[in-house]
């Protein structure tokens, strides 16, 4: 899953303080939407709650586009980790259990973030075609695995191009979905959805 690529000139934080501020910038913008909704998202609103000063905030975001490429790229970072532990975990496990759990790990990282997706999603709408072209990775190393050589090379290729995208849809309209329903409910759905695929195989 490739990060985007910063368009914005931004002050990269090397010391740990200055790491430190991006950070506090970073958990504000959702503490502001959770207290006061998306209109209110604004460099002062943020450097207030964040506890710094618009001044040292313009250091490290220019505008709110960039604070939003910023949260956008810890995003892809903890959707990497998920791919990342949830291949090394269940390297040995049968498709279906392996595609449950990392549905299970997907919609939880997204489900944590839903406030902000849309907003983050506007920002830099490659990040959906990133994700997909990340899980076609993962389920074509997956697949090609000693015990999945069950499958038919003409299997894999239908696979390989329904579970990407099943995957990226659900657990993308997990986010929406989880205000009307809770999200146990929205992550057992999915896992079953995609599960239900795998095993009618």
């Amino acid at each position: 899953m490739t990060t985007t690529k910063r368009t914005f000139a931004r002050r990269e934080p090397k010391q740990q303080r200055s790491r430190q501020t991006v950070d506090c910038v970073l958990e504000a913008v959702q503490l502001v939407v959770k207290r006061h909704g998306t209109q209110a998202i604004t460099t002062n609103r943020i450097a207030e709650v964040a506890g710094v000063s618009v001044g040292s905030l313009y250091q490290y975001f220019p505008d709110k586009c960039a604070i939003f490429t910023a949260l956008h790229d810890r995003h892809v970072d903890d959707v990497r980790q998920v791919i990342g532990q949830t291949t090394a975990a269940y390297a040995a496990a049968p498709l279906q259990e392996f595609t449950g759990e990392l549905v299970r790990g997907l919609v939880n990282v997204h489900v944590d973030a839903a406030e902000l997706h849309d907003i983050v999603s506007s920002a830099v709408p490659e990040g959906a075609l990133g994700f997909r072209n990340a899980l076609h990775h993962t389920f074509g190393r997956v697949l090609s695995r000693a015990d999945q050589k069950r499958y038919s090379l003409d299997e894999t290729e239908r696979m390989l191009f329904v579970l990407p995208r099943m995957v990226e849809s659900l657990v993308h309209g997990a986010v929406h979905q989880v205000r009307a329903l809770s999200r146990d409910v929205v992550r057992n759905e999915a896992i079953r959805t995609v599960q239900v695929y795998v095993k009618s195989f």
